[in-house]
This record gives structure tokens, sequence and C-alpha cells, in this order.
């Protein structure tokens, strides 16, 4: 582990020094702000690595051995999962790390360096909708069309951005549906998407385990 601080630690350090200045009331406001979020960071991680150590012991056999890891490699990806661990509020996510921790130790980090750095930035920018829309997609036996795709209290053009967004990442391969004219026609409804072959890829490892 490196021993420079983090982006996040410097911006943490200024913005601490920025509340301190505060008359009468600075103080006090980032011991109590900056208190509960290392004590919240903390309990993330100790969740995090408790729930790891069961998970693995059961799947001790289908681990590969330190040896076929690329030590560089997996010290660079596993500071950076620690970090992004520590800062995400939702359990979801978390879980999603996990499955990423895990199939890290399955299948070793080697000369695919570059794709599991892609992999694990992706996951952190998701959306939980951007992930249950890819679940969702590859788990379609044939092309999914944007405009019937739903899910209940979304907004169907929160389901497009989502989509949109998948698509800019590589998860998605897109072609026109049916073609509407006229002033209320909306063609991104009518896309026909599915899962790329990247898309599979990145499903496969970050969204089970």
């Amino acid at each position: 582990m490196s021993d420079k601080l983090s982006n996040s630690e410097k911006r943490d350090l200024i913005l601490q020094a920025g509340i301190q200045l505060v008359p009468y009331v600075g103080g006090p406001m980032a011991s109590l702000y900056f208190g509960s979020k290392q004590e919240k960071r903390f309990k993330r991680l100790e969740s995090f690595y408790q729930e790891i150590a069961r998970e693995v012991e059961a799947m001790r056999d289908s681990i590969g051995t330190i040896e076929q890891q690329n030590p560089i490699a997996l010290e660079a990806l596993m500071e950076s999962l620690h970090e992004k661990i520590e800062v995400e509020p939702t359990l979801e996510k978390r879980e999603l790390f996990k499955n990423y921790f895990k199939n890290t130790l399955k299948q070793p980090v080697s000369s695919n360096y570059d794709e599991r750095k892609y992999f694990l930035e992706t996951l952190n920018e998701m959306s939980l909708l951007e992930c249950e829309m890819l679940a969702f997609i590859k788990s379609q036996p044939q092309k999914s069309q944007v405009g019937a795709i739903k899910k209940s209290g979304v907004d169907q053009y929160a389901i497009v951005g989502a989509i949109g967004r998948l698509k800019s990442r590589g998860f998605l391969t897109a072609t026109q549906g049916s073609f509407a004219i006229g002033g209320g026609a909306d063609n991104s409804l009518q896309e026909l998407v599915k899962v790329s072959p990247f898309g599979v890829s990145f499903a496969d490892f970050c969204l089970k385990a």
C-alpha cells in the first residue's frame, strides 16, 4: 500500500481545514462530521472483509494461487477497491464490489489489468439502475425494445438515460426498430438493444459471484 495521500484524502484535509475556519462552530462541526465519516468508512471495510472471509472459505477450491496473480497489478486494484468500499453508502453496490473481489481471486490478474481496472472504475460510476438494466437485458433471449423495458416507480426516460450510458460504456449494442415520423415521435423508444460481448464479460465478472 502507498503512503501517499489519495485525492479523496487530500480533499478531506482541505475541507476539514476550511470548516475549522468558521468562527465559533467550525471546530465542533469538523469533529462531528469527520469523526462520524471515518467511523462509517471503517465499519464498511470491516463488514466487507468479515463477509468476504466467510464466503471465500466456502469457495476455496475455486480460488487461484497467489503465484498466479501479478502482484503489482493486484495491489493497485485492491487499493482502489478499498477506497471505493469506504465511501460507498449502498449495500447493493458493496455486494457488487464483493463479486468483483471474489472473481479476482478466481480469475487472477495478469495481462488483463487494463480491462480489470476499467471494470472496477466503471462499476463504481454506474448507478444501481444501470446495473439492473444490464442484468435484465442480458437475461433476455432476444433483443429488447427500449420502450418496452419498464421498472415500477422509475420514469421511462430514466431507463432511456441508463441504457444510453450503458451503450457509451461499450456494454450494449443497438439497432433501430420501427422508425416513427411526426411531432410526438421518439425513436429512442424504438431502439432494440442487446448486451455486447464486452458487456457480457463485465456482467459475468461484476454482477454475479
